[in-house]
């Protein structure tokens, strides 16, 4: 039971989390605002209200700490369940660079809040997931894993609640889209396997 949670169930908490992140997180009668939290949360740095809690714009940051999460959680499932560390860094370092601002902001946009975070969420994958990949106590990469996949429990919790009071600003009719609650309810069991696991 024990190598069935670590090798089947863990990925596909992963997969479930990675796709919630995808399906569109708030649903409105405008389909341009029907969005899943990685677009969600460019929007939500466009607005006025976030911009004013910069430079660390934190609806934003919560929205886009799920994928940098689901990134080192792969990385160390990769390195320590599978015994893959090579491929674990290859896509350690694609999703960083997959997290990072565009090339603008290295040339003209160096002061911009908004990139500044994406270049923060990238160099806190790549330091993680190192951490993770090269940490030799199996106690250290477990509550690593707790406490990332409970982080991602409540980026995904505050970046859905967040974004439905952005939503109520425009006076728009919104309902709760599928993808913030399947990425939360992911992160969750996620957590409790890694608890049992430690427990055990």
């Amino acid at each position: 039971m024990r190598r069935l949670n670590n090798v089947l169930l863990f990925p596909l908490c992963l997969t479930l989390a990675l796709v919630g992140y995808l399906l569109p997180w708030v649903l409105t009668s405008a389909s341009s605002l029907s969005m899943g939290a990685y677009d969600l949360a460019e929007w939500s740095s466009l607005h006025p209200i976030v911009k004013q809690t910069a430079p660390f714009l934190w609806t934003t940051l919560a929205l886009r700490i799920p994928l940098a999460v689901l990134a080192i959680l792969l990385v160390i499932y990769l390195a320590k369940t599978l015994h893959l560390p090579s491929i674990a860094l290859v896509c350690l370092f694609v999703s960083a660079i997959a997290l990072l601002p565009p090339l603008e902001f290295f040339t003209t946009f160096r002061d911009d809040p908004n990139y500044r975070q994406q270049l923060f969420l990238a160099l806190f994958t790549v330091v993680i997931g190192t951490i993770a990949v090269f940490g030799k106590p199996k106690s250290l990469n477990l509550i690593l894993a707790i406490t990332l996949s409970a982080l991602g429990v409540l980026a995904s919790a505050i970046g859905l609640y967040q974004a439905q009071i952005l939503i109520q600003g425009f006076g728009l009719p919104y309902s709760i889209g599928f993808g913030g609650v399947i990425t939360g309810i992911a992160f969750a069991v996620a957590t409790l396997l890694h608890i049992t696991k430690q427990s055990s």
